[in-house]
């Protein structure tokens, strides 16, 4: 196993993780009685409200999720160690009567060419590998503001782009292969099988964890099909906002002309079914 992952793993198997497994008794992520697998934002913003669901309780059904499956799946290259903390803030605002919007308390992640204080921003590059930036990006410190839980950062092809000849997107030194969820294999093929996926996962960002239900949305950047390709190969809703209406301001760039970040959400009509099969066994 990469000392990436390792890790990653001993940080989700510390005592508290460990507890929340064992209580585990299906293979759906449950807290408070509230399902997030599938679950819509709006879905979590009206349970909350109701008293229903809180969000320590949602990072807590997630972080679950991402102990279970992160190994068929490879989404996550750094989860936020402050989440839980950030969750309890919320859920206190929340009791006090301040509710920030519609992002309030929702765990959503990053790819990780995007600048957070509290993840090392890595690009996927190991010349960056543990290098914390002195300051958000802009588009990080505007969903704090919005209430959103910055989770996680998501693997990505290195540098957002194929910096190498034959190099594989979704390939990057410090995060691996990722994988898509609707087949999650590797490919076995001769002169395929060096641990790329048998099904493509579109572009340079990810909409892994985003189709497994790892948290409610995420943010990729597009330079040209980086948010648009992921998001057909993962089943998504996704937007590519206009170039230059969305700050750029702390993003690891590729060109002026065309980076822009933008987010994916799971809406998707077709992927009950395939988790129907994909879930199950639960892995051991």
């Amino acid at each position: 196993m990469p000392p990436y992952k390792r890790r990653l793993v001993v940080t989700l198997l510390t005592a508290p993780f460990v507890a929340l497994l064992a209580a585990c008794t299906s293979s759906e992520a449950r807290s408070g009685g509230f399902d997030v697998v599938e679950a819509t934002i709006p879905d979590m913003q009206l349970a909350m409200e109701e008293g229903r669901v809180t969000s320590r309780q949602l990072v807590e059904a997630y972080l679950q999720r991402i102990a279970l499956y992160e190994e068929r799946l490879n989404a996550v290259i750094a989860v936020n160690p402050n989440a839980l903390a950030e969750a309890d803030r919320l859920d206190q605002e929340r009791a006090e009567g301040r509710v920030r919007g519609p992002l309030h308390a929702i765990p959503v992640a990053l790819k990780d060419n995007i600048h957070t204080t509290d993840m090392p921003t890595t690009g996927g590059a190991l010349a960056f590998e543990g290098y914390y930036p002195p300051y958000d990006a802009t588009f990080t410190a505007n969903l704090r503001e919005a209430g959103a839980i910055i989770l996680a950062k998501t693997v990505m092809t290195e540098l957002a782009n194929f910096i190498a000849s034959g190099m594989p997107g979704n390939y990057s030194a410090v995060g691996g292969y990722g994988l898509n969820p609707y087949d999650p294999r590797r490919d076995p093929r001769e002169g395929r099988n060096d641990g790329r996926p048998v099904m493509g996962t579109g572009g340079s960002s990810s909409g892994i964890g985003t189709t497994a239900s790892f948290w409610a949305a995420n943010v990729g950047t597009e330079t040209s099909g980086s948010i648009l390709s992921p998001s057909n190969a993962n089943m998504l809703a996704a937007i590519k906002p206009t170039v230059g209406r969305i700050s750029r301001w702390g993003v690891i760039p590729i060109t002026g002309d065309q980076d822009t970040a933008g987010p994916w959400l799971a809406q998707s009509l077709t992927r009950p079914s395939c988790w129907a099969h994909w879930k199950a066994p639960r892995p051991t």
